[in-house]
Parts: C-alpha cells; structure tokens; sequence
C-alpha cells in the first residue's frame, strides 16, 4: 500500500532522448527544446531527460545499459531501408544482366525475412534512344520486376513502379551514348 502511495504521488516520468548510432557507428547531432532552454547531444548514448517543467538535464548511458533498459522498443524498430540494383540487357526490358542473378538471389534473402515491406521500384535507361523510347523501355524494366516481386509473394499493393527513362544516368555519358551501368532498375525496400 505504502508503494502504491508513493507512485501515485510521483510526479511524471521526464522524456527521456537518446541519441544512438547507425548501424555503421556514424553519430549525428540532435537540438532538444524545451520551454526553458535547449541541449545539443551529439555523442553515442548521450541523452537528455526534460522534465514537464521544461528543465533539461544530460544523461550518457552505455550501450549495454541502453540495450538492457529498451531492448523490447530497440527489437520493434523497422529495418531500415535497403536499395538494390539490378541490371539489364542492352534494349531489353527482360533479359537481365548475368551479374545482376546474385543480387536477385540477395533480394530474395532478404524480402523473405522483411516484415511487411513496401518497395519502390525505379526503371532507367542508358542514353542510347530517344525520350520516348527510354521512358518506356524504362517503365517497362520497372513492371518487370515488379511482377518478379509479386511473383516472390508480396502484395501488388506494396509495389510503387516508375520509369525514370535517361534522366538519371548513373554513369554520365553523352547523349546516343550507350552504358551497361545505365540500364537498371533501382528497387528501395522501406
């Protein structure tokens, strides 16, 4: 009873911020603020706790002690967006490239453990035609995979397809000018 007492009159927890790295160790920098003043964090497990009076007071956890406290919210976060590319033949909106096979094999790894993924999937030409033919021959690489993923098990409805043409050449070249690099289809998973 005594226990009960003593929550009931405690006053509300702070928020608590804790800044933590990507997966390659790289840290950012966060500004917190609050109605009395403002705290840069910018190191690993650094932290802040604001009071609902606005007071602001630095915190710096372990990694472990972070992973201890939080690892039930730490295990729920989504994954974080991956990109892969796949390559296509000269004028062929089907045939794909032979080291594109490795990668599609890795895209399959990976969507099989994803959980509810949404995929946009970019087609792209290299600068060998005209506009019109490379928006569709772009368009049409992107339908292709696309059908590829559905084919995979996911929903229709979770594919966003475009055709990019020769806008966005990831090898710049002249135009007329044909690039293996160029002709891909670029599909993020979110």
């Amino acid at each position: 009873m005594v226990t009960l007492a003593l929550l009931a009159g405690c006053s509300t927890p702070p928020d608590k911020i804790i800044l933590l790295p990507d997966p390659e160790g790289k840290v950012g920098a966060v500004i917190v603020h609050s109605s009395t003043g403002e705290q840069r964090i910018d190191k690993a497990y650094a932290g802040v706790d604001v009071t609902k009076g606005g007071d602001i007071e630095k915190t710096m956890d372990s990694p472990s002690a972070v992973q201890a406290r939080y690892s039930q919210l730490l295990a729920a976060r989504p994954p974080r967006p991956m990109t892969f590319t796949i390559f296509f033949l000269f004028d062929s909106a089907t045939e794909l490239a032979p080291e594109s096979l490795a990668t599609v094999k890795e895209l399959k790894t990976v969507l099989a453990t994803w959980p509810a993924p949404q995929l946009v999937v970019v087609g792209h030409t290299d600068l060998a035609g005209t506009q019109e033919w490379d928006d569709r021959l772009s368009l049409r690489r992107a339908q292709t995979v696309a059908a590829f993923l559905v084919k995979q098990g996911i929903p229709a409805r979770q594919i966003e397809t475009a055709g990019r043409g020769k806008r966005e050449p990831q090898v710049p070249t002249a135009d007329g000018v044909p690039n293996r690099m160029n002709r891909r289809v670029v599909i993020t998973i979110q």
